[in-house]
């Protein structure tokens, strides 16, 4: 048998083993993988981000030189001489001030920029001024596209990858135009002249390169018509066109996602923070994937050692095991024969001991609840045979206080002879009343007859006020509970106020709180309990208090609704010394009589102990 369970444990641990190892090992292997990835990923931003901002600086640059020439009054009345000399047909004029009063300014404000390839001033389409080159003035740029399409437009405009721009330059450039307007003379809006800046291509196409980590990656500069500023591919159309069905899969503005997979592509975007611009850049997600490759050998690897592991430690661990087991199994053998007094050595402290530990925890509480249950049968015998005793001697009080009646009757005293109705109705209803529960409407009528025999001794000072929410007139209460509190409220807190003939007041108030609590209170303006008592007055032991009335009430009531519902139902005590006092009876909603409310054995245990 022993060589069994062995067995069959060495084999149960083992799978139960390997089944989360590996499931761990998946889960790391793949956090590691999505980690290293995201770390790749994080990084390919930051280069985009990078070269965002290089982008954005060489932007801020130029439209730095072309406000300052925009509002230059040099360059303003540079350009007003030449137009004029322009208008007169007197070029040289035109030329020879464009090269005394502009050659100046702009070289100077070019001086120390390598990435100005040329610049021209345009005026009617004549370049009146070139710097770096010397392009005649008769040449004429009216219909070139560039000049025609920016004429009438006050904004910058770039225009990337222009082969050969303007007839005159070798190579690609990207062309940037200003428009000059006449700010200070009567037409505001009309432009003066044109400023265009010419940069190699080569320079931003250096500058996408240049953060670029992997390097079958598509890099493009984009407005927000989509138009492309700048790009590293190859300019074949299809590579063009991938790149154009990619982009137009992106969600477009500047709410869409800076990273994402789309195809076999990683998406990267970044937005200008000074222009229309943003960067897309296109990279092949093998390339992502690539570089975490090297962590599925480690993880293989760290698999199989800890496999080997897990093997020599199940083997280990079962034999461990075993003889407490046995011993385990021999007591729960003894305590099923009833033997409860058996208790097991707990030789260690792992799991096995944790549960050896339970067990005779479990042993130790059987066996209370066992002297519980006889204690309880005790009480429930001895209740009955005091209900047998209550049921006889009920009827002797009803028959003597009917001739007691009859002879105050028979002497003309209504009175006593109503007092001794209401005595009787009163005694019936609380001797011979045989459930536990009644209606609370039955039990506000009990009260009221007991109150109209309070009030015949107190010559009717009592003031009672009853606030009964409808909800709660046919719930169930515990029978004769509120007797002994409206009892203490007359003798021991409203007593002084009756016998000196001032204002003694009881409101008697029933309602439900969260539609399952129960709460009925009775609230009197006595001179309340002392706050010393008040406090430590319902942990007290009704068999340990003597003289006290007003403890015993209180106490065997709150003890008697714990026993029947458990916590948190009960008494709840406030008061102000002196002012008043308010005694709050916690109930659950009991809409029949049958209805019962499951307590725990910890819970029994405690309220009988």
């Amino acid at each position: 048998m022993k060589t069994t369970i062995q067995t069959q444990f060495f084999v149960y641990y083992l799978f139960l083993s390997v089944i989360p190892l590996l499931a761990l090992s998946y889960y790391s292997y793949a956090s590691i993988k999505t980690n290293a990835e995201q770390e790749l990923v994080n990084t390919i931003s930051f280069d985009v981000r990078q070269s965002q901002s290089s982008l954005d600086n060489l932007y801020t640059r130029f439209q730095k030189y072309t406000d300052i020439i925009s509002n230059s009054t040099t360059f303003y009345n540079s350009v007003i001489s030449i137009a004029s000399d322009i208008q007169t047909g007197n070029m040289q004029q035109a030329i020879y001030t464009g090269a005394m009063n502009l050659d100046p300014q702009i070289k100077s404000l070019f001086a120390t920029d390598d990435d100005i390839a040329a610049a021209l001033v345009v005026i009617d389409g004549r370049p009146v001024y070139s710097y770096k080159d010397f392009i005649s003035i008769n040449n004429h740029f009216d219909q070139n596209p560039i000049i025609a399409n920016t004429i009438n437009t006050p904004n910058m405009h770039w225009f990337s990858s222009q082969s050969n721009p303007f007839g005159l330059f070798d190579g690609e450039y990207t062309v940037i135009t200003k428009n000059v307007y006449d700010i200070m003379g009567y037409n505001p809006k009309e432009s003066l002249c044109q400023f265009i800046i010419l940069v190699r291509q080569q320079r931003i196409t250096d500058i996408l390169n240049s953060h670029l980590r992997l390097a079958d990656s598509m890099v493009s500069v984009m407005d927000d018509s989509h138009t492309i500023i700048a790009s590293n591919m190859d300019g074949t159309a299809a590579s063009s066109a991938r790149f154009r069905d990619i982009t137009n899969r992106i969600p477009s503005g500047r709410s869409g996602q800076d990273t994402q997979y789309i195809g076999r592509y990683l998406v990267l975007q970044s937005f200008s923070n000074v222009s229309s611009w943003h960067i897309i850049q296109l990279s092949p997600s093998r390339l992502v994937t690539k570089a975490s490759s090297s962590i599925i050998l480690f993880t293989v690897v760290l698999i199989i050692s800890l496999l080997l592991v897990m093997f020599l430690f199940s083997y280990f661990i079962s034999k461990e095991i075993i003889l407490p087991i046995k011993r385990l199994a021999h007591a729960m053998k003894k305590v099923g024969e009833k033997n409860i007094v058996i208790s097991i050595a707990k030789h260690s402290r792992n799991e096995i001991g944790e549960i050896i530990n339970g067990f005779n925890q479990m042993v130790r509480r059987i066996d209370n609840l066992f002297k519980l249950t006889i204690e309880i049968e005790g009480q429930k015998r001895k209740s009955e045979i005091d209900m047998l005793k209550y049921q006889i001697n009920p009827h002797f009080l009803y028959n003597t206080i009917n001739s007691i009646r009859f002879s105050a009757m028979n002497h003309q005293d209504e009175v006593t002879a109503g007092m001794l109705v209401t005595l009787s109705r009163l005694l019936r209803n609380t001797l011979s009343h045989s459930d536990l529960a009644i209606q609370l409407q039955q039990e506000i009528q009990n009260i009221d007859d007991y109150i109209q025999l309070q009030q015949l001794r107190y010559n009717n000072l009592l003031h009672v006020e009853y606030r009964i929410d409808d909800q709660t007139r046919f719930l169930y209460v515990p029978h004769m509970i509120l007797q002994p509190i409206v009892e203490n409220a007359i003798l021991h807190g409203l007593s002084q106020k009756l016998n000196s003939g001032e204002y003694a007041g009881i409101v008697i108030s029933s309602q439900l709180t969260d539609n399952f609590i129960h709460v009925i209170s009775v609230y009197d303006n006595g001179i309340g309990i002392p706050n010393a008592m008040l406090e430590r007055i319902l942990e007290q032991d009704a068999s340990t208090i003597v003289s006290d009335s007003l403890h015993i009430g209180l106490v065997n009531i709150h003890k008697r609704i714990r026993l029947q519902y458990g916590e948190p139902y009960g008494i709840e005590l406030e008061s102000a010394e002196g002012l008043y006092a308010n005694v709050r009876i916690v109930l659950p909603v009991l809409k029949h009589i049958d209805d019962t409310v499951p307590i725990s054995f910890e819970q029994l245990e405690k309220n009988y102990t």
